[in-house]
């Protein structure tokens, strides 16, 4: 949950979507692991509850401790779980149950929650892999699963490559019994496949786009569970995703130099400046490209690095910022050597250099094999930054190509080579060659609203569905 914990687009909607809902006059609250590092950022704002969880686990209990905060006016609790330790990485390296076991005290935690807070939820709306168990506890635990008809889930799926598979097969020590090591559970080839048990056993299951929930139905992409979620596609629905827009708006951010808006977008110009001159470039008047995002296949690494060398004789610059696998990045870092007038990267994450670049670049790259939703290119928009990318998933639902309609947003390509990738930059530089059709396609970008408050609405009214409120009576019960 920004900005306590990040790790990607997940830590970004953990840290918006429920204040998008409260402002629609839902109690929505987060259960968060007390991850190392958190502490300092809240110092002297987090109060522990009196009332001690236990959590039964392994034939023992591990005693635990709830704190209080509050984050932009949304209610969050850490769990501090004694003995316990959860890795300020986020998410585990390697998957066993060792690591997987503080994911899963954090989903008996919220079965224990009502004890310690007195506030007891309707839904438990879940996201990926480490906290799909509380479907799996409600549906099978040996104990928990007497509390299934206390609470709804909804579980959302941001990406469907990790699904939280270990070898082991007999949960009993955790409360499962083996009963549910089957098909129609959580046996996965032999093993034990934690997404799919809480696919099946939630109420209704989400995916950050529209377009993704079918594409993960199909075997390109289902990545192994293509057929559980079509035969379970009656409760499976795609909700896009949205974005802050009192963190990401060019206007107020306080981390560029120069502030503009679709009104007046002249001061882009200086944060390009600013952004040329961090990188140890000269404004030359070359447009710049930009890659926000983390360095692996799925982001189409593969047909960005052999683009990279072209990209100087399209008369571009290409800036970098990200991590990831070790092959591209040192793959990267040798061609800065080669290429250090065109190529600027920066190995890890850097909020202000982000902002930066959103703000003084001039396209946005995103070539992915497979994109959920993506946020980068709903912010770039916001920016006046304007996309280049594959036609998939939330990218295909959000970027409208400019070749094709009067309020396109950017340029899309559908093959994935780096052929057809270049010839979407190529099309990109005719238009900004022509400085009205440009600035036209900037204005479309950054009039476009990819704000929660549509996409709480329809979480909202998922919520009230799942409550038994008929839809005619809904709107009635939203502010």
């Amino acid at each position: 949950m920004h900005p306590l914990a990040k790790k990607g687009g997940l830590g970004d909607v953990v840290g918006s979507l429920p204040k998008a809902q409260r402002e629609l006059g839902i109690d929505s609250r987060v259960l968060l692991p007390l991850y190392p590092g958190v502490m300092d950022r809240i110092i002297g704002k987090a109060k522990k509850l009196p009332r001690k969880l236990y959590l039964p686990l392994e034939w023992r209990v591990f005693p635990a401790r709830l704190w209080h905060t509050d984050v932009q006016e949304v209610p969050v609790y850490l769990l501090d779980i004694e003995d316990i330790s959860f890795s300020a990485d986020v998410y585990p390296n390697q998957l066993d149950m060792n690591s997987v076991r503080p994911f899963f005290l954090l989903s008996l935690a919220a079965m224990e929650f009502k004890k310690a807070t007195n506030w007891n939820p309707h839904i438990f709306h879940i996201h990926d892999w480490p906290t799909s168990m509380v479907a799996t506890v409600l549906k099978w635990h040996m104990y928990y699963s007497t509390l299934s008809n206390h609470y709804d889930t909804v579980l959302t799926i941001h990406n469907l490559a990790h699904q939280g598979i270990v070898q082991e097969t007999n949960l009993i020590q955790w409360g499962i019994p083996k009963e549910a090591f089957n098909i129609e559970g959580l046996e996965y080839y032999g093993m034990t496949n934690f997404l799919k048990g809480g696919i099946i056993a939630s109420d209704m299951v989400t995916t950050v786009s529209p377009r993704y929930s079918w594409e993960i139905q199909t075997r390109e992409y289902g990545m192994g569970l293509d057929g559980v979620l079509k035969k379970y596609n009656s409760k499976l629905k795609g909700i896009l995703n949205g974005i802050d827009y009192s963190y990401w708006n060019p206007k107020t951010d306080p981390l560029i130099p120069a502030h503009y808006d679709v009104n007046d977008i002249a001061p882009k110009r200086e944060c390009k400046k600013s952004l040329l001159s961090r990188c140890g470039w000269e404004d030359d008047g070359s447009p710049i490209l930009i890659y926000i995002g983390r360095l692996a296949e799925q982001k189409g690494l593969d047909i960005l690095l052999p683009s990279i060398e072209a990209i100087p004789g399209h008369g571009c610059k290409l800036i970098v910022l990200g991590e990831g696998s070790e092959i591209y990045e040192r793959a990267l870092l040798d061609m800065c050597l080669q290429f250090p007038d065109s190529l600027f990267v920066k190995i890890g994450y850097d909020e202000e250099l982000s902002h930066l670049m959103y703000a003084g670049g001039d396209m946005l790259v995103m070539p992915s094999y497979f994109e959920p939703c993506g946020l980068s290119q709903l912010i770039a928009m916001r920016y006046g930054t304007v996309p280049i990318c594959r036609a998939t998933g939330g990218l295909a639902d959000t970027v409208i190509d400019a070749d094709s309609a009067s309020d396109g947003t950017g340029f899309l390509f559908s093959s994935y080579d780096s052929e057809a990738f270049l010839r979407a930059i190529g099309r990109a530089l005719a238009s900004w060659n022509s400085p009205n059709h440009w600035n036209r396609i900037i204005s479309n970008c950054m009039k476009v609203d990819f704000s929660w408050s549509k996409s709480s609405r329809e979480y909202a009214n998922l919520y009230l569905e799942l409550l038994g409120v008929p839809e005619g009576e809904n709107k009635n019960l939203l502010l």
